[in-house]
């Protein structure tokens, strides 16, 4: 709601085709949710974010893609015709506000330094708790992660997938 003030308030203004607005927040936080409190882990509830952009040309849509916070910086500089440095781990979401059925990512990546990293796909989601074990959920048939399915000898493929892809990811990210 906040931020469709501001909107608002860009349009009054006429500086709304002048004015690219980004907004984030921190992570989510758990409230009990799987019996856990805070953010010490790498559940949907905790590494989502909700990420709105506005900028001129561009029509307003929604999109279920993946994308990172990493790709905010050459997201910006694209949007403000800056060039974009060589070597960045993000990747520009412009193509995606010019088509929110476009895929910038397969997967996203999410690291926290105490509790390790995780990979998100539309299928999978893969953690990684460093020495303390691993995770797998199925996002298709379990979304709200209940049942961890890493012990599922059905799941050993996507395991094997998933935990070779995180650690590819984890790699380039360092």
């Amino acid at each position: 709601e906040q931020v469709g003030r501001v909107l608002d308030e860009l349009d009054r203004l006429g500086l709304r085709d002048s004015t690219a607005i980004v907004f984030t927040t921190d992570h989510g936080y758990h409230l009990g949710e799987h019996g856990f409190w805070q953010k010490g882990n790498l559940h949907e509830e905790v590494v989502r974010v909700p990420l709105i952009v506005s900028a001129p040309g561009i029509t307003p849509g929604r999109t279920s893609s993946f994308v990172e916070l990493v790709d905010l910086y050459p997201t910006c500089t694209e949007l403000l015709g800056l060039p974009t440095p060589n070597g960045l781990h993000g990747k520009s979401l412009v193509p995606l506000l010019r088509d929110p059925k476009a895929r910038i990512r397969e997967t996203a990546l999410s690291i926290h330094n105490r509790a390790g990293g995780g990979l998100r796909s539309a299928e999978w989601h893969y953690m990684k708790y460093g020495e303390q074990g691993e995770e797998l959920y199925d996002m298709v048939k379990d979304p709200h992660q209940y049942t961890n399915v890493v012990s599922d000898p059905k799941y050993a493929a996507v395991l094997e997938q998933a935990s070779t892809q995180f650690k590819v990811r984890m790699a380039a990210a360092r």
